[in-house]
């Protein structure tokens, strides 16, 4: 069996790895590229395949984060879009993003967003979080469970807090 025959038959057993395959081959000199052109194959890289560390881009200053709280008009937008919030809602998810990174005790969100204490098995908190989470979209993930404790924003990179600045 030769290396034609054996990512043949991963793209039959795994049809969606074709295009990381192709997308691994620009990784590697042509001179160690696997001919695949006669099958009618897709490029592959043959093995060992030596991994590249994926570095995170810094967001350059002139990008606009995709979540801009602002405490004063009290309005928040994601995505270049205005998001739509309840009171309770901005002031949690203002409070977390306010310190990214550190987890919120439950009773530490109820006195301060709530402001009274968290009466015993109470969910309001778990609800305002899930909501949350929807309306952000594929950013709510970034809103962190931990279990028994409370809850932390993982996404400090992603969010800027101040003025709403107006195009035009």
């Amino acid at each position: 069996m030769n290396a034609n025959t054996v990512v043949l038959q991963l793209n039959i057993q795994l049809p969606h790895t074709a295009g990381a395959l192709a997308a691994l081959h620009d990784l590697v000199r042509a001179a160690t590229a696997v001919p695949g052109a006669a099958l009618s194959a897709e490029p592959v890289v043959p093995k060992p395949v030596v991994p590249v560390p994926v570095v995170p881009v810094p967001r350059k200053a002139s990008e606009s984060p995709r979540l801009v709280l602002d405490p004063e008009s009290r309005r928040v937008v994601l995505r270049d879009e205005p998001l739509d919030l309840t009171r309770l809602e901005f002031d949690l998810l203002l409070h977390l993003c306010a310190r990214p990174g550190k987890v919120h005790r439950r009773s530490s969100l109820m006195a301060q967003v709530w402001g009274m204490g968290e009466p015993p098995g109470s969910r309001t908190i778990d609800v305002h979080i899930r909501r949350l989470r929807v309306k952000l979209g594929p950013d709510g993930h970034h809103i962190t469970t931990v279990r028994g404790v409370g809850y932390r924003f993982d996404g400090a990179d992603l969010v800027t807090i101040g003025p709403l600045l107006s195009a035009g």
